[in-house]
């Protein structure tokens, strides 16, 4: 992907940092080992990142990390139950599978502040 492109615009990523470069200056450290987010440690074979964060080469535009629509099957019922179920950053534990309501277990979770902190 162009350095224009990635300066430039919205950006949807994923996979992991080995198989995808413009994930470098995001909020969480991730290594075949390990996944640090808000210095808490998670086995990075059995867990990943969700998040939207601002692009480090653009703080304009947003940068969004695994994710998608957080509402699932249950939630397809009526318009009512199709909002965001997972706040701004979130661990997703995948020994447990996903249903019907959930990605995996959510390990963890929460929001930014104003500064993105």
């Amino acid at each position: 992907m162009p350095d224009a492109d990635i300066a430039a615009h919205n950006l949807v990523l994923w996979s992991d940092p080995g198989s995808n470069s413009v994930m470098g200056g995001l909020p969480v450290q991730w290594t075949a080992g390990a996944l640090t987010v808000k210095g808490q440690k998670y086995a990075a074979a059995t867990n990943y990142p969700s998040l939207i964060y601002p692009n480090p080469s653009n703080g304009k535009k947003h940068i969004v990390l695994n994710s998608g629509f957080t509402f699932r099957e249950f939630d397809n019922l009526n318009n009512a139950r199709q909002i965001a179920k997972l706040p701004d950053r979130a661990v997703i534990d995948v020994t447990t599978p996903a249903n019907g309501r959930y990605p995996g277990k959510v390990a963890a979770a929460g929001f930014f502040d104003e500064k993105w902190q």
